[in-house]
């Protein structure tokens, strides 16, 4: 499969994965607080108890962080980056994004989805129940495991997929 393909493809497999995701976060009730930070050019930290959001942005960059039901978002932005961390119901999720797009999503219990890109212009970790996901440069690569995952980095055409009992990934 040449390399347009194997990026449609993976563009496509994110796509079913996030309606996914978006349609199992009507079904859950919170049971703790709703955070919602934002960033540019200023650091903002809310803490709630077990709940706690953190967004922060040069002036050139934009960073938002969002929380429901004992989550931990954090989105960190810089040279005109965009990054949100978005921890639902029990997840925690953290984006560092360098001039590019990054967002990492965690889902319920359990689950770690962690983003660090300096060179990608577009990328995106997420994680269920359990599941632990990270995604890097060409020299971290894409991390699936335990859980459901998925992990794109376009830049590098590396990604991973897990089901929580199977594991794909592209080199």
């Amino acid at each position: 499969m040449d390399r347009r393909k194997q990026r449609a493809a993976g563009l496509a497999a994110g796509g079913i994965v996030l309606a996914a995701f978006g349609l199992s976060l009507g079904s859950g009730t919170a049971s703790a607080a709703t955070l919602d930070c934002s960033a540019r050019g200023q650091d903002q930290t809310i803490v709630d108890g077990s709940s706690a959001c953190r967004a922060v942005a040069d002036p050139s960059s934009y960073a938002i962080s969002h929380v429901e039901g004992d989550g931990v978002g954090v989105a960190d932005s810089r040279d005109g980056g965009r990054s949100a961390g978005v921890g639902l119901f029990g997840g925690v999720a953290a984006a560092e994004s360098r001039g590019g797009v990054l967002a990492a999503i965690a889902y319920g219990p359990g689950s770690l989805a962690l983003g660090r890109t300096d060179s990608s212009p577009f990328a995106v970790v997420l994680s269920g129940p359990g599941g632990r996901a990270a995604v890097g440069d060409a020299d971290v690569g894409a991390i699936c495991s335990g859980g459901p995952t998925l992990v794109f980095n376009i830049a590098t055409g590396q990604g991973c997929f897990s089901d929580g009992t199977s594991t794909w990934v592209t080199p």
